[in-house]
């Protein structure tokens, strides 16, 4: 079954080349036990590393079961040593972090032999010789006659057809001795033993043939094998599987495990990159969520909107163009910057065609159907027409223009009316400051519309007492986070007085008490007079129209529409920004009112080259062809000219506001609005542009915050890279340490591959040490620094790590450590099995 061949063994130090086998040829039956005898440097260990496959020849032959072996790779010597070769040494090497029964079972698990079995077979091979009492015991834990026997039942575990005894009683006393050798004395009634030793009385006392070796030759053989016929060859069936990582894995593991300190300090180091990054990671996510969040929030406020006349934000960075010219010219001359040019670039007239109207209708209906099948919606499109609901809404006022508390009139008159009345009121020296009507009504808001979409209502507000109004007679009054609406407001309910007061810097005072009930509210009264009821002819010039005068609500036409308030919200504790103003809102339906009794139709009372439609027309040269005059209340009379479109006497859409659900919807309806002018044949007269003014801030906000990541990140991956290094040196410190366990594990059939896999798995674990102390240090300095942000800039939560961005920074430590540790795990693979076994 096995034969050498005049074996030849070289070993070539420098230019000198050591003879250690010397044309060796020696035949050996299947079963039977012999001694190799010889003394110390003969070659005899070189002999028996050669059949073992753990040294290779030089030249000649050995063949197992009549098959050559010089055509034999990496893999078939693996194969060979796993399933047919056992190894019993002097100093037993078994590996010190392992059991006895795991040392036992290690071959096993380079055959891919189930847990279960594993540990069958290991047991009862213990049994065997003797040891089933100390199955769990450290190698350490054991006398030399025991880790012997050990030694001899990790040999015996892959049942193999030959053991190789390297001098098996070299360190043990005379009566284990004879223990060893009665017990591999046994064993070779079945199987080939090769034992090399240098005690010629123990030779002949246990084995059954005697081979002497002196300087490389074979000068002895005390019953030398000449086969009767030419064995033929078999083919050896027998393919080693590699080992499993999780094997990998638990070996490396148990190694580390006795050494938790150094593993500790490793793994922590290696950690302080993944904590920098993290710490960036999650302060960048926080940032950004916030960033969002207050994109998100302007939505409402700041809406996409299409306007007869828009400005281009996004333009803007054409004004700070460089204009190519060198800085600090030397020539006598002034060149022209086209800074108007650049102005006008910006500026856009738009044409709210029915088309377009309908276009992006007819998506914004598409996409709320398909968010109805989720209970929700994405898009609400709201049109303006050009008039200001403040001027066609009546309310009972309270005036007191004396200093006479009890002398106070009631009057009805337009909303708009009285927040020009406040403005009028301002005393010359803050009048200079240049406060107007629009400076009082975008400041102290009174009336608003409230979107045709009550799910994005209910989104934002709660409903505080009452119910939503949903008919064109209803109105909300909206409070804020505080409970609290402008005293304005109020007044305009009619439960505060309107007070003149000479000695107040403002002229203007807000009389009665400031606290109300939900019931003084709801209910409260204003009235909508249509154009044809509130404007009349004048006796003097039939061309020219007055605004009736009601001093009291006694002297309210019948014509008028009563509208209530008829529910009271507040926005909700987790919105910034909500749809609505402080103050009063109304339907869309009520706006859809003002049109249908106010839209001019009469085109033969034009003047000749008007038409309708026309949003520049205006009345004092079209319309009602001269100027209306208001009748302003006690201060006197005032002329204003007003457009048809300011009466609520067109129809053309003049505003359209854009609300999303989120910011991606609101990016898909940007894309969606771009197609439009992309259109082919599409004219630039006939393109519409819209105008996004959270646009150009967020962008720039996001990538200022995009950039210092990325700066953070780099400069932090240094330590990363620094730690990986140190890893990659720790990973060699533990390949010197571990040399005589890599000899072990090539000795009973490990590849370099599965050396190589055990490192590997070994930076693996560090790895993910590494990457799990740093996220979860992470998670805990995050507490810390969410509380003094918050107690500084009163940002909640500015500092969050997603648990994907956690598990992908584990990932990274692992694949680092992994590609630190790959040198010297290949420089483990590649060490010679002979020299590792003689390592200390």
């Amino acid at each position: 079954m096995l034969e050498l061949n005049n074996i030849v063994k070289n070993y070539y130090v420098g230019d000198e080349v050591v003879e250690a086998l010397k044309g060796v040829s020696i035949k050996f039956r299947e079963n039977e036990f012999v001694s190799i005898l010889g003394p110390s440097g003969c070659g005899k260990t070189t002999l028996l590393n050669i059949i073992g496959g753990l040294d290779k020849y030089t030249s000649g032959d050995l063949i197992i079961n009549g098959v050559s072996t010089k055509n034999y790779k990496d893999k078939d010597w693996d194969t060979y040593r796993n399933h047919s070769i056992g190894f019993v040494f002097q100093s037993y090497n078994l590996i010190p972090h392992q059991t006895v029964v795991e040392n036992v079972e290690l071959a096993l698990t380079l055959s891919g032999v189930s847990k279960a079995e594993r540990k069958k077979l290991a047991v009862a091979a213990l049994e065997k010789v003797g040891l089933e009492a100390k199955i769990n015991a450290r190698p350490n834990q054991l006398s030399g006659g025991q880790m012997q026997r050990v030694a001899i039942a990790r040999a015996l575990i892959n049942n193999p057809d030959i053991i190789l005894a390297d001098e098996p009683t070299g360190a043990l006393d005379t009566k284990t001795s004879r223990q060893i050798m009665d017990l591999l004395k046994e064993i070779s009634k079945d199987k080939l033993i090769i034992m090399v030793t240098h005690n010629p009385e123990l030779a002949k006392q246990y084995s059954s043939r005697i081979i002497e070796v002196l300087d490389g030759k074979v000068v002895g053989d005390s019953m030398p094998y000449e086969p009767e016929a030419k064995q033929e060859a078999k083919a050896d069936k027998k393919q080693k599987k590699s080992m499993s990582f999780f094997t990998a894995l638990a070996l490396s593991l148990k190694n580390l495990l006795t050494k938790k300190a150094r593993t500790v300090l490793t793994a922590f180091a290696g950690s302080i990159g993944i904590i920098g990054i993290a710490l960036i990671l999650a302060l960048s996510t926080g940032f950004t969520a916030y960033v969002n969040k207050l994109q998100a929030d302007t939505l409402s406020v700041y809406p996409v909107t299409v306007s007869e006349a828009t400005i281009d934000i996004s333009n803007f960075e054409k004004l700070l163009e460089d204009t190519g010219l060198d800085k600090y010219p030397k020539v006598k001359e002034v060149y022209t910057r086209k800074m108007f040019e650049s102005l006008t670039s910006m500026l856009s007239q738009n044409n709210i065609s029915e088309e377009y109207q309908n276009f992006v209708k007819d998506f914004a209906d598409k996409e709320n159907e398909k968010a109805a099948e989720k209970d929700s919606w994405k898009y609400c499109i709201q049109k303006s027409y050009g008039f200001d609901v403040n001027d066609f809404l009546f309310s009972e006022l309270e005036y007191n223009m004396t200093l006479d508390p009890n002398l106070k009139i009631k009057s009805v008159s337009t909303i708009d009316y009285l927040v020009s009345m406040i403005k009028d009121g301002f005393s010359p020296m803050v009048n200079g400051t240049g406060v107007t009507t629009d400076f009082v009504r975008s400041y102290i808001p009174t009336i608003t519309e409230m979107p045709d979409n009550l799910e994005l209502l209910k989104s934002q507000y709660d409903l505080l007492d009452g119910k939503w109004a949903e008919k064109e007679d209803e109105l909300i009054l909206v409070v804020d986070s505080k409970n609290q609406v402008s005293d304005i407001t109020l007044a305009l309910l009619g439960i505060r007085s309107i007070e003149s007061v000479s000695f107040n810097p403002l002229g203007v005072n807000f009389g009665g008490k400031e606290t109300f009930d939900f019931d003084e509210i709801i209910g409260k009264e204003f009235y909508y007079i249509p154009n044809s009821v509130r404007y009349t002819k004048s006796s003097t010039d039939d061309k020219t129209f007055n605004e009736a005068y009601y001093q009291t609500v006694n002297n309210l036409p019948e014509e008028k529409t009563v509208l209530k308030i008829t529910g009271i919200v507040r926005i909700r504790e987790d919105v910034e920004s909500g749809v609505l103003s402080n103050g009063i809102a109304y339907t869309s339906k009520f706006v859809e009112k003002i049109l249908n009794d106010n839209l001019y139709l009469d085109e033969s009372e034009l003047p000749d080259g008007v038409t309708l439609g026309s949003p520049k027309t205006e009345i004092v040269k079209a319309a009602l062809s001269g100027d209306v005059t208001v009748n302003s209340g006690f201060n006197g009379m005032i002329s204003e000219t007003l457009s048809t479109a300011q009466l609520g006497g067109s129809d053309n859409v003049t505003k359209l506001s854009f609300y999303s659900v989120d910011y991606k919807s609101k990016e898909e309806l940007k894309d969606y609005l771009d197609t439009w002018n992309e259109k082919d044949g599409m004219e630039e007269k006939d393109k519409v542009h819209y105008s996004d003014q959270t646009e150009m801030l967020f962008s720039a906000l996001n990538t200022t915050i995009n950039a210092v990541k990325i700066v953070l990140i780099a400069f932090t991956s240094i330590s990363l890279v620094v730690s990986s290094i140190m890893i990659g040196i720790i990973t060699y410190i533990s390949v010197l340490e571990r040399i005589k366990e890599i000899g072990i594990l090539r000795a009973i059939g490990a590849s370099k591959l599965d050396v190589s896999r055990v490192f590997n798995a070994e930076t693996l674990i560090i790895g993910f040490a590494s990457g799990m102390i740093g996220i979860i240090l992470t998670y805990i300095l995050t507490i810390p620094t969410n509380i003094i942000v918050k107690s500084l800039a009163g940002v909640a939560n500015v500092a969050s790590l997603p648990i994907l961005s956690a598990l992908i920074l584990v990932l990274i430590s692992m694949i680092l450590t992994f590609i630190s540790g790959l040198i010297p795990a290949r420089i483990a693979a590649k060490k010679d099995p002979v020299e590792a076994l003689r390592s200390d």
